[in-house]
């Protein structure tokens, strides 16, 4: 056999590995059946245990996880600077490590998120054509041997096969949301136009700011001209009940106990509390 009979077939295999990727992506819509993909295709190839795909938001500067093979029940938000994937997004440079733990750079609290137990990793950035960087390719726990630098060859041109489809998904898939958001905000405008009661309407939209921003809570508030003071009007979380509790006005303070426990009882149901009864309406002008 020719001394390089080993390096044609290889080169042979990773040729059939990415035309497979080719085809297989090209019938797919959504993005997240192009990651799925990616991921599965990626750690079969490789013998691992695992493959996560975290995106960049580049309007709040996180990567983000969507798709990682195994028992994972959240999504995944961090800095783009922290960790092992912040490290590679940052530099652009792919990195193996043969023991997680052992890098000061590894971010040991997706372990502690996810339950996962993270030995060895190969970590590279995914490109586009024109050398962007949108995000990196995690590949944890190879099952026989450690990662080598053929490994690492082979993800890198897997993610560049992919890096085209993903990229026309992943803005299709903003603008969708975008569109959603905003067909959202006309409702909001249209129960203003219908709704009279303010503390009602108050109440809805805080509830969908929380939403739509996926935070944990809100709260709105309004000044008291006559006092210079402002006060929670409407609010979503404990932070709003405790901030009527502590009122030092009197008047904006629970009056009775069945007040408190119906405001625990929307917040138990996820819903907004009342946090401070209305001033008259010319206190608000």
């Amino acid at each position: 056999m020719s001394p390089k009979q080993p390096i044609i077939q290889d080169r042979l295999n990773q040729a059939q590995i990415l035309l497979g990727i080719s085809d297989r992506i090209a019938a797919l819509e959504s993005l997240d059946e192009i990651l799925e993909t990616l991921v599965s295709i990626t750690s079969t190839q490789l013998g691992a245990e695992r493959s996560t795909i975290f995106l960049n938001d580049d309007r709040s500067n996180e990567l983000y996880s969507r798709v990682a093979q195994g028992n994972v029940t959240r999504r995944i938000r961090m800095m783009n600077d922290v960790g092992i994937a912040g490290h590679v997004f940052q530099s652009g440079e792919g990195v193996i490590i043969d023991d997680a733990y052992a890098d000061e750079r590894f971010n040991r609290a997706i372990d502690t998120q996810t339950g996962f137990t993270t030995k060895s990793v190969l970590c590279v950035p995914i490109r586009t054509v024109r050398d962007q960087a949108i995000g990196v390719i995690q590949v944890l726990n190879k099952s026989s041997g450690g990662f080598t630098e053929r490994d690492m060859r082979l993800v890198e041109a897997m993610t560049r096969q992919a890096a085209v489809a993903l990229q026309g998904a992943q803005t299709i898939e903003r603008m969708r949301e975008s569109r959603a958001q905003e067909k959202k905000f006309v409702d909001i405008v249209a129960d203003i136009t219908s709704d009279i009661d303010l503390g009602s309407l108050l109440q809805k939209v805080m509830t969908e700011c929380t939403r739509l921003l996926d935070a944990d809570r809100s709260t709105l508030f309004m000044n008291d001209a006559k006092s210079n003071e402002l006060w929670s009007s409407v609010g979503q979380g404990l932070d709003a009940i405790t901030l009527r509790c502590l009122a030092k006005s009197p008047d904006r303070r629970y009056q009775t106990a069945g007040d408190l426990g119906d405001d625990l009882d929307r917040y138990l149901r996820g819903e907004a509390t009342v946090s401070t009864p209305r001033p008259p309406m010319a206190a608000l002008a």
